[in-house]
């Protein structure tokens, strides 16, 4: 049987080798990756009719998603962005022309902006180093979105949908789950969207 300490060097050794992977991808073929996720987000958040969303600022090799969030931002949907203050995750609104500053990990943040709790958000589009054909994330270990929407575990049917986004690459055959893990109701990737959970 599996010890937690495996487990954590399991999924550290995953990250790096993952994280490493999505950093390899060629400036070409990144744009290209990138420009195919965000004509299927656009697709998904076409058949659906929520305004306030998350989303994330790329980072670490991360998918590009401005030019879809640019897009979103003129049809009249609210995007949020996630500011991390402590050890709790929040959501301040985001228009293209919003002042950024880097936070201490280095990931730029809206300096200014009306937030938003997690529970009136509609849709949440989440990072990823990896993800399982059973919606099941593997984030950065820092546990902000786990702890941030919690609240999804016990009435997951109240809170929003949580889409991860990453590339087609990040797919594993399995992950292992903890209790705290909150699952994706869905993934876009350059392949497409998967659903896991209506």
């Amino acid at each position: 049987m599996d010890t937690s300490p495996r487990k954590d060097d399991h999924k550290s050794e995953l990250r790096a080798r993952l994280v490493a992977e999505r950093q390899r991808l060629h400036d070409h073929q990144r744009r290209r990756l990138d420009r195919q996720i965000c004509a299927h987000l656009l697709r998904l958040l076409d058949e659906r009719d929520c305004v306030h969303l998350a989303a994330f600022v790329a980072f670490n090799g991360e998918p590009d998603l401005m030019p879809a969030l640019e897009a979103l931002h003129h049809a009249g949907r609210r995007i949020h962005l996630p500011v991390v203050n402590d050890n709790r995750m929040h959501f301040i609104r985001w228009t293209p022309t919003a002042d950024m500053r880097p936070n201490r990990f280095g990931i730029p943040e809206p300096v200014d902006g009306a937030e938003c709790p997690p529970e009136r958000l509609e849709l949440v589009l989440m990072p990823l180093v990896a993800y399982s054909p059973t919606g099941t994330r593997l984030g950065m270990g820092a546990g902000f979105y786990d702890r941030t929407f919690d609240f999804c575990l016990e009435h997951p049917d109240s809170g929003p949908m949580l889409v991860g986004t990453a590339y087609g690459l990040q797919e594993v055959d399995s992950l292992p789950a903890q209790s705290w893990d909150v699952p994706l109701d869905a993934v876009v990737t350059d392949q497409g969207v998967r659903v896991f959970r209506e």
